[in-house]
């Protein structure tokens, strides 16, 4: 994301396409469990946020590919993984249905906001509903103010 947001806005379409689909087989799939959880982060004391912290620029990355023509939101990988997955999982803790299964020193349920409204928007319809009863961030639920370029804001607090 990093590299696909600026040069896409600085009008290298060819590049920001590249870096999308590049992205899709070496970044996003291999970091999905089959279970749409993120096998690295569960090893980490704050799992939850670093669970949904990356999955936030996988789904902006996934708003850059929409730009250059790159679906991300319908890659799957060899055994189904996929965004939709990634966020799926997510969903019972980030609605409050479940607590997370994993280390979290501080657990805030805003901290997947961005990814479930990402899913929604792209269609997920299991995120749709829980946008209902999703928390907004600390400074209420910005995300249609930013540009998908733009890192998230600090959800402590």
């Amino acid at each position: 994301m990093q590299l696909a947001a600026p040069v896409y806005a600085t009008g290298d379409e060819d590049l920001a396409r590249r870096t999308v689909r590049q992205a899709a087989a070496t970044r996003i799939i291999p970091q999905i469990a089959a279970d749409g959880s993120r096998p690295q982060e569960p090893a980490r004391i704050r799992s939850w946020h670093y669970s949904a912290f990356t999955l936030v620029a996988h789904t902006r990355l996934a708003a850059v590919g929409q730009h250059v023509g790159v679906d991300l939101w319908g890659y799957e990988g060899p055994d189904g993984r996929s965004l939709f997955q990634a966020v799926d999982y997510l969903l019972p803790a980030a609605t409050g249905a479940a607590a997370w299964p994993h280390p979290e020193l501080e657990f805030h349920r805003c901290a997947a906001t961005d990814v479930v409204h990402a899913a929604a928007g792209a269609g997920d319809s299991r995120a749709g509903k829980a946008l209902a009863s999703s928390k907004a961030p600390p400074g209420g639920d910005l995300r249609l103010l930013r540009p998908a370029p733009k890192q998230p804001d600090s959800i402590a607090g």
